[in-house]
């Protein structure tokens, strides 16, 4: 089973100012309008490339960009295709009400994890207005998706996005499943160092899988099998700004090209069965309740 642990939702003349969808997609050389993308194109290009599942993101930015993809418009899609989408909400803790938002998500429309985006709403993932969001996070055994590493949006602030400014969260919060998106990118060594340090800890490769030099995505992954934490990261592609057919491509390729591995060492079958697929299912699982 392929699941791509990394979707946008929403559409680019009902969520997304004209504005940030130019911004997003200028590295990418497609229009600002690929920005969004129809539920029924979603679907065909998920066929079209063998992905089973997706994890649907919403995506709260309205404070500072002015818009957002809502909790309800992820829940419906995923009302609609139950076997085919997994919910993730979004809140903004610089907003009152933001973890009371994040429990009605998950216990009134059926979401089952959390995006966030902190830089995107200047301010660090480990502010302390945070610590509400994920203490409800924690008690409702859902993962946590945060936004890390680079974005080309302009309001963004470059202060918050190094992934190591995460290491107090997951000190303070040691049961709380949070997931570095992109592996951090550029800030690579550093996620996986993190992960090494602890152990509910995840990352997902969108981005950074497709986007970087073939070279440069073996030698993280061989560092990851060096520091035993391969099974904790998640293929993803951040969907609209990659192509899920691609992306499988590649990762299909590592299973048996062994010349840009720098251990000689392709992905082994359970390897590469964990990263596409079986480390998102076990991401969803029913925390131990001895973590809560």
């Amino acid at each position: 089973m392929i699941v791509d642990s990394h979707v946008h939702a929403g559409e680019y003349y009902r969520h997304f100012t004209s504005t940030f969808a130019a911004e997003m997609m200028a590295t990418t050389g497609k229009p600002a309008e690929a920005l969004g993308t129809p539920e029924h194109e979603l679907l065909d290009q998920m066929d079209a490339a063998g992905v089973d599942h997706a994890f649907l993101l919403a995506f709260d930015v309205q404070r500072v960009e002015g818009f957002k993809v809502p909790n309800e418009f992820v829940a419906d899609m995923c009302r609609r295709h139950p076997g085919r989408f997994t919910g993730f909400a979004s809140v903004d803790a610089g907003t009152p009400g933001a973890a009371a938002e994040l429990r009605r998500a998950v216990e009134e429309l059926g979401l089952r994890g959390l995006k966030t985006a902190p830089c995107y709403l200047r301010m660090s993932p480990a502010d302390r207005q945070w610590y509400d969001v994920y203490e409800v996070a924690q008690e409702l055994g859902i993962p946590v998706l945060v936004h890390t590493g680079y974005t080309p949006a302009k309001k963004a602030d470059p202060r918050y996005f190094p992934p190591q400014l995460l290491d107090p969260v997951a000190r303070d919060f040691p049961g709380l499943r949070l997931v570095l998106a992109h592996l951090g990118t550029p800030w690579t060594d550093a996620a996986l160092d993190l992960l090494a340090r602890h152990p509910f800890l995840h990352a997902d490769l969108s981005i950074f899988s497709w986007y970087r030099p073939v070279g440069t995505v073996t030698a993280a992954l061989a560092r990851a099998r060096r520091l035993g934490v391969l099974d904790r990261l998640l293929w993803g592609t951040d969907h609209p700004f990659c192509t899920m057919a691609d992306s499988v491509g590649r990762m299909r390729s590592l299973t048996t090209d062994a010349a840009p591995w720098p251990d000689g060492e392709p992905l082994r079958d359970a390897e590469y069965a964990s990263l596409m697929g079986g480390a998102a299912a076990r991401l969803l699982l029913p925390a131990d309740p001895a973590h809560r």
